[in-house]
């Protein structure tokens, strides 16, 4: 039976064995054909080619996604640069003013002219840029044609100046913006304006330049005011800057809630700047004013000690002579008219004036009662008369004006409150 078995199984290899050793002799022939570099160059071709396209796609769809998240994003919600950078708290605006010029004083339409420079600082992170890797902190600087199209597209504080008489004139222009946002606008123009004085004690007293800056186009919610800088363009020399017969003596700013006639209960960011001015009397007043009506009472003293009663033609001397000072006292008041301030109470060069036509007019009735006197009654009533006026006149008259002067000083007239004056939150330099 063991035989049997062998054999079936060596009759069984023998049917196998022809089979394998051809398939393996197919599978040697193959592997030992050209065939075999194509097939293996095939598949690592391809291999590379699928990592290729893997990365490709994946890259396409990695740039593709935040576009098509973008644009999935409804109309109203891209970047609007008109509206404020931030929406919710209000932009913080640095405001920088120097003075080039003070000029052109009128006291009596009670205005003025400033020459400056508005300087005005903001950020809007919305137009930051990449900057350049050699100048990191180089700004792009527009001039006045690029920065107009500019402030066109995107948010601006826009000030007007509120005591300004007609529009200020604009000059140099210029925007700069730096590569984190930060950007500053720069404005050279002219305003004439109005200003505050205590001016009772005229020649003596001083004015109070105010310029108001105020953005009445965006309220307190969107835009706040912040005083950086307030200051002549020498700050050691602010004399070097006002014309005329002015002194500086002071400068002052703050920022403070303004409301607009058409709508009371918005609050709008305001800045009011001052600056304090002495007048130069001994030029301007002692020159022009003093003096000349010194020289006139001098001459209406004079004029008594001519007696008319020893030479009769004495008369017409002395009542013409006092009858030309009062009208050159009137021509005196007319010719400074552009100088003294017209004002709804009575300065001290008014007074002055008041005074010394009264008295002429005093001298000259004094005159013509001795006439009188010496001419119808008794000729030495008439020299007693006239001895006791020579004294009694110059006293009268220097005393009036002192008592005058006195009352003026301690009893002033009732004048506006000076709010900047009066404000305890103010920015003195």
């Amino acid at each position: 039976m063991e035989r049997v078995r062998r054999k079936e199984k060596i009759g069984l290899l023998a049917i196998i064995a022809p089979r394998k050793s051809k398939t393996f002799s197919r599978r040697v022939k193959f592997f030992n054909h050209p065939l075999r570099d194509i097939a293996r160059q095939f598949r690592t071709t391809s291999l590379s080619q699928m990592l290729r396209l893997i990365l490709i796609a994946i890259f396409m769809f990695c740039a593709v996604q935040p576009l098509s998240a973008f644009e999935s994003q409804p109309s109203n919600t891209k970047v609007n640069l008109n509206t404020s950078p931030d929406p919710n708290h209000p932009t913080k605006v640095d405001v920088s003013f120097v003075i080039d010029d003070i000029s052109d004083i009128d006291l009596s339409a009670g205005n003025y002219k400033i020459t400056g420079q508005m300087i005005l600082e903001w950020k809007d992170f919305r137009l930051a840029f990449a900057p350049d890797p050699k100048h990191p902190n180089r700004p792009q600087d527009l001039d006045a044609d690029a920065a107009k199209e500019l402030l066109k597209k995107i948010w601006e504080p826009v000030f007007e100046i509120s005591n300004e008489v007609g529009e200020r004139k604009t000059g140099v222009f210029s925007v700069n913006i730096w590569p984190d946002g930060r950007i500053r606008f720069y404005e050279k123009f002219d305003s004439v304006s109005r200003f505050y004085g205590d001016l009772h004690l005229y020649p003596y007293g001083s004015v109070d330049l105010n310029l108001v800056m105020t953005g009445f186009l965006q309220d307190r919610r969107e835009m706040v005011y912040r005083l950086k800088r307030f200051e002549f363009q020498d700050p050691s020399k602010p004399n070097n800057f006002i014309q005329g017969h002015w002194t500086f003596v002071s400068m002052k700013a703050r920022e403070k809630p303004a409301k607009r006639s058409d709508d009371r209960s918005v609050n709008y960011s305001q800045i009011l700047f001052q600056v304090r001015l002495d007048h130069e009397s001994i030029r301007s007043g002692s020159l022009t004013i003093f003096i000349p009506l010194l020289v006139i009472f001098l001459a209406s003293c004079a004029l008594l000690w001519i007696d008319p009663g020893k030479v009769a033609a004495y008369s017409s001397p002395l009542l013409g002579g006092t009858l030309t000072l009062i009208l050159t006292t009137i021509a005196l008041k007319f010719s400074l008219a552009k100088q003294i301030p017209i004002l709804h109470y009575l300065t001290m060069t008014d007074l002055l004036i008041i005074i010394t036509i009264t008295m002429l007019v005093v001298s000259l009735m004094s005159s013509c009662l001795y006439i009188w006197l010496y001419t119808e009654k008794s000729e030495t009533l008439a020299i007693k008369f006239n001895r006791a006026t020579r004294v009694l006149f110059p006293i009268l008259f220097v005393s009036v004006v002192v008592v005058s002067i006195l009352i003026m000083i301690h009893h002033p007239p009732m004048i506006e409150d000076r709010e900047l004056v009066q404000s305890p939150n103010l920015l003195r330099t």
